[in-house]
């Protein structure tokens, strides 16, 4: 069928909303702008009506526009009629299917995580099993993408699919459900008085989930010290930061503050109610991975002096998006401003409106870093994400653990010993014995995990620079380094053993009892857990960090 070689309107009205959405407000040449989005669509009619082959006007469009927005940051991003789907349920948590995680396995796609108390987990599917069929069509070769949608539809509806468990096929009915993914999969007591919230996204209704768990942990019993663990939490809704930290922090003051191009739409957003606490002793906890909305909140907790954040320097997101809707029910998501904590930091680390001779984008420099005071006069520093007030700085995991998990080693061994009948103790009270690494160890034994340490690089560098020098006589002591290398190497599964055991009891029991068992087994074993107890738990420490000595 001949397909429609005329620019589309989508195309035309999603370029001029891109490009011009927001030009009231401010001066811009609208002639070059006029001149330009003219060409182009000369250029796209000329080009789908002439060229030789047949083409694809839409694929066409949505490439010309990524690649436009590509050169601006990666939140800018356009998202076409047949994804906003998806973008709504990232901002709410919320949709119709069956509750779990899928990951593609060589020719099919396999449930990797199911939901607890969702329809995927109340049916009976298990970490590993391969979806082969869907109501009796074939899923062989479609990618996660194509499956999930397979997967959604409206609550209440019916759902037959075909799996293979290890070599066993069967049939699974399935009834889909409103799916509402928790902002809080776990809370509860790390030592008696000392509570643990762990917050994974600013979805809507990610305040009220905080709420409910304090209040759960106020009426169980006495609290004197809470910590909010704010790790690998990419961020979300500004409007839930906002909440969050009103949760801890006085009505009336300042949150954080937005300013952009577009001078009239600069806004200062402040806590609308009254907090739940303002007195108990908290720590927040964060990492490379926090982001966006986490910053927002260690930085407010931070600047107010009402808290101790503690752990590794954030990611350093400080810029707002603003979803606009375009024609056909496509949409687009802008960078409009960046964001100030109440010091008047803003804590973006990189500045891709500057690039290196490569193309690349910056970091902002430490010399380029602004100095500002908390209440209590404490230094931070803005441009380099919330650099926390206690750093604890983590090991590096060994690179075979990396490849064992990347090859998805760990996940198969646990997933089929666990089909055999294997029973696994409760979070905590769960340890992998020397005689079930010695079964891991022979599981391994036809699998392929190749990976590279800085080691094999240094090694590699070593030979490539002693060859381009011409230091020929070092050849054979560099063949045995590397030989006496490889035998070293070759022992890091026994002497890595500790930290592979304890991502073999991980699995087993987010496989048994779930996200919230991982949670806390995890937990058990933490150590920046560990510190943040032991600073509530000591009162004098926990001030003199709020404080500036005199």
């Amino acid at each position: 069928m001949k397909k429609n070689i005329f620019l589309p309107k989508t195309l035309a009205i999603t370029l001029v909303i891109v490009i011009s959405g927001v030009l009231s407000a401010y001066k811009l040449d609208y002639f070059e702008i006029n001149k330009q989005l003219d060409i182009f669509a000369n250029l796209f009619r000329e080009v789908n009506t002439y060229y030789v082959d047949e083409t694809e006007p839409d694929e066409m469009m949505e490439t010309a526009v990524k690649r436009m927005l590509k050169g601006l940051d990666p939140y800018t991003t356009y998202i076409p009629e047949n994804r906003v789907e998806d973008y709504r349920i990232q901002t709410t948590g919320k949709y119709g299917g069956i509750g779990a995680t899928i990951r593609k396995k060589e020719d099919y796609v396999m449930i990797y995580e199911p939901y607890q108390d969702f329809p995927a987990a109340k049916a009976g599917l298990k970490p590993g099993d391969f979806l082969i069929e869907a109501d009796g069509k074939s899923l062989k070769g479609k990618n996660t993408e194509q499956v999930s949608d397979v997967l959604k539809g409206s609550p209440g509806s019916p759902l037959l699919l075909k799996i293979k468990r290890g070599e066993e096929e069967m049939d699974i009915a399935v009834e889909r459900e409103e799916i509402h993914i928790k902002s809080v999969p776990y809370f509860g007591w790390l030592e008696p008085g000392i509570g643990y919230i762990t917050l994974t996204g600013f979805t809507d209704g990610a305040s009220e989930e905080i709420s409910d768990a304090y209040e759960f942990l106020k009426e169980d019993a006495e609290l004197k010290g809470l910590i909010l663990d704010l790790r690998n939490n990419p961020g979300g809704l500004l409007s839930e930061a906002v909440n969050v930290s009103n949760l801890f922090i006085e009505k009336g003051k300042e949150v954080v503050s937005t300013r952009g191009k577009i001078k009239s739409r600069d806004n200062t957003y402040k806590t609308p109610s009254r907090p739940l606490d303002t007195e108990v002793p908290l720590v927040v906890l964060i990492n490379g991975g926090s982001a966006s909305a986490s910053e927002i909140v260690s930085g407010v907790i931070q600047d107010y002096d009402r808290g101790v954040v503690m752990g590794r320097t954030s990611y350093g997101k400080g810029l707002v998006q603003e979803t606009r809707l375009l024609s056909y029910g496509a949409q687009v998501k802008i960078t409009v401003s960046k964001y100030y904590t109440p010091s008047g930091r803003c804590i973006q680390a990189i500045d891709y409106a500057e690039r290196d001779d490569n193309g690349s984008v910056t970091r902002v420099p430490d010399s380029l870093r602004n100095s500002f005071t908390t209440t209590n006069g404490r230094l931070v520093k803005d441009g380099g994400g919330i650099d926390p007030d206690v750093v604890i700085e983590a090991s590096k995991p060994p690179e075979v653990l990396y490849s064992l998990v990347g090859n998805d080693l760990i996940f198969e061994y646990v997933s089929t010993t666990l089909r055999s009948g294997f029973e696994v103790a409760n979070p905590g009270e769960f340890s992998v014995s020397d005689a079930q690494y010695k079964d891991f160890l022979e599981f391994l034994e036809d699998k392929d995990y190749h990976y590279e340490t800085d080691t094999d690089k240094a090694i590699d560098l070593l030979k490539e620079v002693s060859d381009e020098e011409r230091y020929s006589a070092l050849e054979d002591e560099i063949e045995k380094l590397q030989s006496e290398f490889n035998r070293i190497k070759g022992d890091d599964l026994s002497t890595h053993q500790v930290d592979i055991k304890r991502q073999l009891q991980e699995e087993f029991i987010g496989q048994v009892y779930y996200r919230k068992g991982r949670l806390q087994q995890i937990l058990s074993e933490d150590e920046m857990v560990e510190i943040a107890v032991n600073h509530l738990k000591d009162p004098k420490k926990y001030k003199e960090i709020l404080t500036v000595s005199k």
